[in-house]
């Protein structure tokens, strides 16, 4: 019989290379996908990759990040943002650069909090405070639990957000996501009742 430390190391090993198996097979579907392409689309692709390879790394990870959130951000919250988007191209150059500058003026967290979208972004403001020390695991709970309060609950709770005191934010956190989440609204709702 194994010893137990063993037969640890052995269902790791064994779970390392699943992932490797698993990294390999995107690797190759990547190269494959590559290789499909047309010699200008190639090109096209390799002057992308320099153009990256050349940026710095802290604008690698902003861009990095905003792309990970825009992958994660709700089908119609995409929409929202291109439409958003293809307005602000419509503009001026002298009232997008404003726009810009106004946008760059703001605090980083509440930049930050655009990330999630426009619906979630203007409300941030209020909310960022209840959401500033979340941890990873804690995260998507709350951001599905966000996004399924309507604007009058998401008002509801950025009041809250200002009323508590920081130590007092996780237990708000706790007791938001134990409500039934149809119920969430109605017990913002009752919070706030004097």
């Amino acid at each position: 019989m194994p010893r137990p430390e063993a037969a640890r190391i052995a269902a790791a090993a064994a779970g390392l290379l699943l992932l490797l198996a698993a990294a390999g097979e995107a690797l190759a579907d990547g190269a494959a996908r590559i290789a499909a392409l047309a010699p200008a689309e190639r090109e096209a692709l390799q002057r992308r990759a320099d153009a990256w390879d050349a940026l710095p790394a802290a604008m690698q990870g902003e861009r990095r990040e905003a792309w990970l959130a825009w992958r994660a951000l709700p089908a119609d919250e995409r929409a929202r943002m291109q439409a958003a988007r293809e307005a602000w191209r419509q503009l001026p150059v002298d009232r997008q650069q404003a726009l810009r500058a106004e946008f760059d003026a703001l605090d980083a967290g509440i930049r930050r909090g655009w990330l999630l979208g426009p619906t979630l972004g203007a409300h941030w403001p209020r909310l960022h405070a209840l959401f500033a020390q979340v941890e990873p695991d804690e995260r998507q709970a709350l951001l599905a639990a966000l996004r399924a309060l309507g604007p009058q609950a998401l008002d509801d709770l950025g009041v809250l957000a200002q009323r508590t005191p920081p130590q007092e934010r996780a237990a708000l956190r706790e007791a938001l996501l134990a409500q039934p989440p149809d119920g969430r609204a109605a017990w913002l709702r009752r919070r706030l009742a004097p």
